[in-house]
């Protein structure tokens, strides 16, 4: 999927000609459409593949963190650098030729880093696992309580995450009166790595449903510091760095659990749904918050009369204040009640990944 993947993301930047404006609507509408669902296609491997590197809990963990590190550092250089390298490009075309060049740069370089990181791969547990229908899969899921309390943990993550990334540029602007902070922050919030590469040694502490509730907890201490900072800058700064090193924390395990539930499946239903369960309990989630966690702040703003590019009242800002701070505040609160029920299977792991370590071994004596 990384072919149709580079070139799809680079249509969405490369505008045609198009002298009709619903042409070109259409054109942007369709081929943002098709470039989602080749994310999906190709990212979700990437969350399905965990399991079957290693069966060894503490590995996974450790690999699950490689993986969000990368990932951040690649978002960094991509929203940091495209501008500079577009405006450098194009000149005073930037919004053609220069955007279309220089994403065709990134997507090349994309296409190389996909390909050096999986031509190689070896997995593991191939043998036991079998290609199943879309109505085994969900027979997979039944009885997978796990599976369903890191999903709905993931999806409290998101909505959370999403709504205070959505609202940081209405906040700066009209609460605050410095728009050009946004950006700022924006960058800042790459100080997230520092706890996603902490993660392995938490987790060793705190065990993988601690470390994601001790993330929650930091996010929303964090966020208490954003409501309680009165408009100063050093606070605002300080409470935002808290907030990103505990969203970083608890977004890294997620994506290491929905592997153990994998293993939960197939001890409990026999049946083995790597793809299915990740692409749930990581894609899936993904969309769910971003979507729920842009409309939640909407509804707000609205109804507090929030309208846009004007000089908005005092009930407008509070809403702003409102879904920027406390919304996600108490959202990370909520995230934290599965994780609590998620402790008791955590901790029956070791019996599910024997269990499975002699079922293979005799079907292996008996296919002898």
């Amino acid at each position: 999927m990384g072919v149709p993947f580079v070139i799809l993301v680079w249509l969405l930047f490369t505008s045609p000609s198009f002298s009709d404006e619903s042409a070109r609507i259409w054109y942007a509408g369709v081929v943002y459409i098709l470039a989602d669902i080749a994310y999906m296609g190709m990212s979700t491997p990437i969350t399905a593949v965990l399991p079957n590197l290693t069966t060894d809990s503490n590995e996974r963990t450790v690999t699950n963190s490689f993986r969000m590190v990368g990932g951040n550092i690649g978002n960094f250089l991509a929203v940091t650098f495209i501008l500079p390298v577009a405006s450098w490009i194009g000149g005073s075309n930037t919004s053609r030729s220069g955007w279309s060049t220089a994403v065709g740069i990134y997507a090349a370089v994309a296409l190389i880093l996909l390909t050096i990181a999986f031509a190689d791969m070896r997995e593991l547990n191939t043998g036991r696992a079998r290609s199943i229908s879309i109505r085994e899969s969900f027979k997979a899921a039944r009885g997978n309580w796990p599976w369903i309390l890191v999903v709905v943990g993931n999806i409290i993550f998101w909505v959370g995450l999403d709504i205070r990334a959505t609202t940081l540029p209405y906040f700066f602007q009209y609460n605050i009166g410095h728009s050009t902070l946004t950006s700022v922050f924006n960058g800042v919030s790459i100080i997230q790595v520092l706890a996603m590469a902490a993660v392995p040694l938490i987790a060793k502490k705190l065990h993988k449903y601690g470390s994601t509730i001790f993330g929650f907890a930091l996010a929303a201490l964090g966020q208490l510091g954003l409501a309680i900072s009165g408009g100063n800058v050093t606070l605002l700064m300080v409470s935002w760095c808290i907030a990103c090193l505990g969203s970083g924390a608890a977004c890294s395990l997620f994506f290491e659990m929905v592997g153990d539930t994998v293993d939960y499946g197939e001890w409990k239903n026999g049946l083995r749904a790597s793809g299915f369960l990740t692409a749930v309990g990581s894609s899936f989630c993904i969309q769910i918050g971003a979507g729920v966690g842009g409309f939640i702040p909407s509804l707000v703003m609205n109804a507090g009369g929030y309208v846009a590019d004007r000089t908005q009242t005092a009930s407008a800002l509070s809403a702003i204040h409102f879904s920027f701070t406390w919304l996600p505040l108490i959202i990370f609160l909520i995230g934290i009640i599965p994780m609590v029920l998620y402790r008791r299977f955590e901790m029956h792991e070791p019996v599910v990944r024997e269990d499975l370590r002699m079922r293979a071994i005799e079907a292996e004596g008996s296919g002898a």
